[in-house]
């Protein structure tokens, strides 16, 4: 999802009978969000490491996928093509190994419904195009090398992002993105969302922050960072941010810069990353600043109508690397569990290590709902472009890559059983398990009669 080629994921995905999109800055999640439910997402496999192979396929199945193609070329037969029978070669029998126990797990997730936390996450194609302009003038004579590959992995707006979805989901939560033009036609009030995130959002339409302004008025909650609605829906630079009134802020610039330049907020521990502050030319006005650095306001609270906007001028950008050397993250996802939790969000099952009582990092929880059970599943949320990232400073995925004793606590008493192996777990409202680093544990709850 970059401005090269024009891809508009929200347009594209009303428009698709099926997809299979490369599985890059929040795509998957993206698509997700926005394609109607009988149009499926499809995954590509290619190589013979069966061990992420089979990581990667019950993650995607976890994230929506309802299928997937196989990469079969010369120099990576899974089929001889050859010979008349068309037997498996060696590759293939390796990958046929994986498939028994998803053509049997899939199909029971695929007719309950997917339970979300009610965050909404801004999906701005202004904005897109926005930091793409942005990121090349800072690659100066460079910038026809900032293709859809580079901007992957080194656009500063695809990293941004992808650190908002990764606090959600290592809070034990789920959103879903909401489009401009589905914000602009009220969605957020319509569908009972309780959040809206704002991640760099920098170009909006004036109707898109009316419609945001009424869902704060109605009761909804706005976190937003870093020059917000700073120019229109046309990327023409405005002399204040449209929503500031909204944040409880005044500007003395709207120019754009690459990096935070404000200070930090100090962490609370040595071993917690701190916070670093972007903007220097904010002031508070009706807004109370909750934290401050030396130059600015850093964490900016207002309150409108029945609800509260929330201005982070902090930088997120390194939470997605941070989360992969625990507990650099920290500050991060203590910040965010705290505005959260005044939103009236929290994780509806806690899950915590079975030997120290602590949460597990990387840990990504979903919730299914259908047929009288709930269905809750749990797995290791890794980095997978980790090696592509390293010119980034990301360290891979080794503190991930751990087998953990988890603990977990219902709302209620219930009837549970493992739905992998069919082991009842008795009825309870809580229960330890063993979880795999590389898959996942799925647990079906039923009411206790």
């Amino acid at each position: 999802p970059s401005a090269w080629g024009g891809y508009d994921l929200w347009r594209l995905s009303q428009a698709v009978d099926w997809i299979e999109p490369y599985d890059i800055a929040n795509s998957r999640e993206i698509l997700r969000s926005f394609l109607p439910s009988e149009a499926p997402v499809l995954g590509t496999i290619s190589g013979s490491d069966f061990s992420r192979i089979r990581r990667l396929l019950w993650w995607r199945l976890l994230h929506g996928d309802r299928g997937l193609i196989i990469w079969d070329d010369e120099k990576s037969r899974a089929v001889e093509k050859t010979k008349e029978d068309l037997p498996l070669t060696d590759r293939g029998k390796g990958l046929a190994q994986l498939f028994p126990e998803l053509k049997v797990v899939a199909p029971a997730l695929y007719k309950l419904d997917r339970v979300d936390d009610r965050i909404a996450i801004h999906y701005s194609q202004p904005s897109i195009r926005a930091h793409w302009m942005f990121d090349s003038r800072e690659d100066g004579d460079n910038w026809p090398r900032r293709r859809y590959d580079h901007e992957a992995y080194h656009g500063r707006f695809a990293r941004v992002r992808d650190s908002f979805v990764r606090v959600i989901e290592d809070l034990g939560l789920q959103s879903n993105f909401v489009s401009y033009e589905q914000i602009e036609n009220g969605e957020l009030v319509r569908s009972g969302y309780k959040v809206l995130l704002l991640p760099q959002s920098v170009a909006m339409s004036k109707r898109e922050c009316r419609q945001i302004e009424a869902f704060v008025r109605a009761g909804g909650t706005v976190i937003a960072d870093n020059m917000t609605a700073t120019m229109d829906e046309h990327g023409k630079r405005l002399p204040a941010g449209q929503l500031d009134e909204l944040s409880g802020i005044r500007r003395s610039g709207t120019s754009w810069r690459g990096k935070a330049v404000a200070g930090t907020l100090p962490p609370a521990a040595s071993s917690h990353a701190p916070l670093e502050v972007y903007e220097p030319d904010i002031a508070v006005t009706t807004g109370k600043a909750r934290s401050n650095a030396i130059q600015a306001p850093a964490i900016i609270e207002n309150r409108a109508g029945k609800g509260h906007a929330f201005y982070l001028n902090l930088d997120m950008h390194d939470y997605g690397k941070y989360r992969l050397s625990p507990p650099k993250d920290a500050g991060y996802k203590r910040l965010f569990d705290t505005l959260l939790k005044e939103a009236g969000v929290a994780p509806a099952v806690k899950v915590t290590s079975a030997a120290s009582d602590q949460p597990i990092a990387g840990l990504e929880i979903w919730r299914y709902r259908g047929g009288g059970a709930e269905c809750i599943a749990l797995m290791r949320n890794p980095e997978f472009d980790a090696e592509s990232l390293r010119d980034e400073g990301y360290p891979g995925n080794a503190a991930l890559e751990q087998r953990a004793r988890l603990q977990l606590v219902f709302q209620q008493k219930s009837q549970v059983r493992d739905l992998r192996s069919g082991k009842i777990l008795g009825t309870t409202d809580r229960v330890t398990v063993d979880l795999d680093a590389w898959s996942p544990t799925i647990l079906e709850l039923r009411a206790h009669p």
